[in-house]
């Protein structure tokens, strides 16, 4: 009698981490508010592995809040019809961002549950059907959606002033780009014992907020369209980092009243300083941060001063990553 056996389908997934460069829009009278733009890094990552089953286990990291990612989404698919409803899945978690520190977390680890059930079941939800499902509540950017599916240098075109409160909206990716595999990153992690900025906070710190001065918010986008973007493209890192840094400054002096500075903490803005004074290009605090950046020409560099931050703020800093550009998004693999 011939047996005939069924391989399992495995599925392995990393997805980037991101930074945030800042909001380019803050006031919204010209018909659009928010839109931004950010990079994704190959660390620190999201690894995932996912196997088809009658089960529903997860194991790993915060398997807890994992379990509850994945949950909502398989009944949101089931009660479409898209699978059945005894349909499951194994779930092992290698590592997780650090959640709420200015790296995309959330977002990572939700489109990553997603579209790792997207591809075992063979579903052929599109991308932005996906993050439509997901839990993007409270989310501003898409960013994060870019970095994940494209990778690379990713800008979004915010929402319509009108859609302003609309969590469901997802901001257009109007430019992505290849960053150049030379240009290095350093993600300084520092120990923070505030309350980080996220859920109801965030929302209760935007409503009352007062609008952005029309005029940074046009220097913000002239900075990036004439600024970065070119500059990006032509791999001068020098004038792409000058462009940055301006409008980090703006959006860094937008927040220092809710954030009592332009950093998160004394010590953090002590970092950036410290970076400065040993050369980075481009440096600044990813969207709500903890988490502090510098851009450098190459990895070694980065590396000189990572010893120099580890050295002067041992007690202070939780980790720090060196890392090039996530040019291709998230890493899928099948059947590992």
């Amino acid at each position: 009698m011939l047996i005939i056996r069924r391989e399992k389908t495995l599925i392995r997934i990393k997805s980037p981490s991101r930074l945030h460069f800042g909001q380019l829009d803050l006031n919204g009278n010209s018909g659009r508010i928010y839109g931004g733009s950010g990079v994704a890094l190959k660390e620190p990552s999201t690894l995932i592995y996912m196997e088809k089953s009658s089960d529903f286990e997860v194991k790993g990291e915060n398997s807890a809040r994992i379990k509850k990612i994945l949950f909502e989404f398989l009944e949101k698919i089931k009660k479409k019809g898209l699978i059945n409803k005894k349909a499951g899945v194994l779930v092992k978690v290698e590592r997780l961002l650090p959640a709420h520190n200015g790296l995309g977390s959330g977002t990572q680890s939700a489109l990553t549950l997603a579209e790792g059930i997207n591809r075992l079941y063979k579903l052929n939800l599109n991308n932005k059907i996906i993050a439509e499902m997901v839990d993007r509540k409270h989310s501003r950017s898409a960013v994060g959606f870019g970095a994940f599916y494209q990778g690379g240098f990713i800008v979004d075109g915010g929402r319509p002033t009108q859609e302003k409160e609309n969590d469901k909206y997802l901001p257009p990716i109007i430019y992505q780009h290849q960053v150049p595999e030379d240009w290095h990153f350093i993600v300084v992690l520092p120990f923070y014992e505030k309350n980080k900025m996220a859920g109801e906070e965030e929302i209760k710190t935007f409503k009352n907020l007062k609008q952005m001065q029309i005029e940074k918010s046009y220097e913000n986008c002239h900075n990036l369209l004439l600024g970065m973007l070119p500059a990006l493209q032509e791999n001068d890192i020098k004038t792409f980092s000058e462009n940055l840094n301006k409008i980090e400054d703006n959006v860094a002096d937008y927040f220092s009243k809710v954030q009592g500075g332009r950093y998160t903490s004394d010590s953090a803005a002590q970092m950036i300083k410290l970076m400065e004074e040993e050369g980075v290009l481009a440096r600044g605090q990813s969207s709500w941060g903890p988490a502090l950046y510098g851009l450098v020409e190459n990895k070694a560099k980065a590396e000189n001063i990572e010893s120099k931050l580890r050295k002067k703020f041992r007690d202070n800093i939780r980790d720090i990553y060196i890392s090039g550009a996530a040019n291709k998004g998230a890493e899928i693999f099948t059947n590992v």
